[in-house]
């Protein structure tokens, strides 16, 4: 009998070793966490400054987001939203009343690396994680400036335009037919009738 007790408290033993070890197998990048806490600090001194180059550094973040990428190193969800965070950063111009990005793909492989955090959040049932990096909400902002930098408008109602005729802050102009309020509450976004009651929204484009 102590033989057997023995046994099984070995296996017990063994068995949570071994979940520890395949929890233990990933780890974040420690580049990525650099990467995005630099991201965060020289907008902080920009905003209190208005001194910084932003897009000299955030260039020089991108090209290492995507080398670690062909390198396959960017692994975890949190690795995944930090990229996807550090992708957003990339420059747009203003001209003649229409906002353009210079690489707006990069938005679109931001979304793509957001859903697949969510997906591996979700496959492990992390919805503490899930809610405290705001992953839903950082897919529809990723969606929203895929589509608005490449097309003018957006899906959820994350994204503002400024309006130089005006010199307000207009919500980008929303194609409402490619969402509903319960896919909007899903991503964390306000209901469209909340969006319009709040702000003023910029017409959608003649196509």
């Amino acid at each position: 009998m102590v033989r057997s007790t023995a046994l099984v408290v070995l296996c017990m033993a063994l068995s949570c070793s071994a979940k520890k070890n395949k929890v233990d197998k990933y780890i974040d990048n420690p580049l990525v966490e650099t990467l995005f806490q630099k991201d965060i600090e020289i907008r902080e001194l920009d905003a209190r400054t208005d001194t910084v180059n932003l897009e000299a550094y955030d260039k020089k973040h991108r090209e290492q987001i995507f080398q670690l990428l062909a390198e396959n190193k960017l692994v975890t969800p949190k690795d995944k939203v930090r990229a996807a965070w550090i992708l957003q950063h990339t420059a747009a111009r203003y001209c003649d009343g229409e906002i353009t990005s210079l690489s707006p793909e990069n938005f679109l492989l931001a979304y793509q690396l957001s859903s697949a955090a969510l997906q591996q959040l979700t496959a492990h049932n992390d919805t503490a994680a899930i809610r405290k990096q705001n992953v839903r909400r950082v897919i529809a902002l990723n969606y929203d400036r895929y589509l608005l930098y490449s097309f003018g408008y957006q899906k959820f109602g994350t994204q503002f335009v400024f309006d130089d005729t005006t010199g307000e802050m207009l919500l980008a102009p929303i194609d409402t037919s490619l969402s509903t309020d319960e896919e909007r509450s899903r991503f964390d976004v306000e209901t469209l009738d909340q969006l319009l009651a709040k702000y003023k929204m910029k017409p959608l484009p003649r196509k």
